[in-house]
């Protein structure tokens, strides 16, 4: 992937995160910065969630195609390929931030990489998964900012 189109993929998703989170987090959460004051770790986390969006989709039989002479069809997964998805980036999200030092604990701590979340999908409460679920269902929103479609292949 390109690094520009890296870039403002990652800040979309960053962006989705901030706007499904502002209600109810922890104030002067650091993972809900704008993305200029957001700690590098965290910006090269949503760099490797864009960077892993083709092997997602390639694992439920899509593709990324680059359009530029027509409007862009943003398509709808279905349920299962929504939970497929969602519990792939759960489980890469587990492992970068393993990589990265995080710890499991009781109250999730972003300066102190403590996080409750750190458990295999079928840990996770409802609520935690639909933040997965709500990122991916959001793929070919994200892709088309960047002039990209998602599309079965045939």
């Amino acid at each position: 992937m390109k690094l520009e189109i890296r870039e403002i993929i990652a800040r979309a998703i960053h962006e989705n995160y901030r706007s499904s989170r502002a209600a109810n987090t922890v104030v002067n959460d650091p993972s809900l910065a704008e993305w200029e004051k957001l700690p590098e770790y965290l910006r090269e986390s949503n760099r490797q969630q864009a960077d892993d969006i083709s092997k997602k989709l390639q694992r439920i039989g899509y593709s990324i195609y680059r359009v530029s002479d027509r409007a862009i069809n943003r398509m709808k997964f279905t349920r299962d390929e929504i939970e497929t998805m969602a519990e792939m980036e759960h489980e890469r999200w587990n492992a970068e931030r393993f990589e990265d030092g995080w710890k499991l604990g009781k109250t999730k701590d972003v300066t102190r990489k403590i996080s409750p979340y750190l458990v295999d999908w079928t840990g996770l409460p409802e609520d935690v998964k639909e933040w997965d679920r709500e990122t991916v269902r959001k793929i070919p929103e994200f892709l088309a900012k960047v002039g990209l479609e998602v599309r079965r292949v045939k």
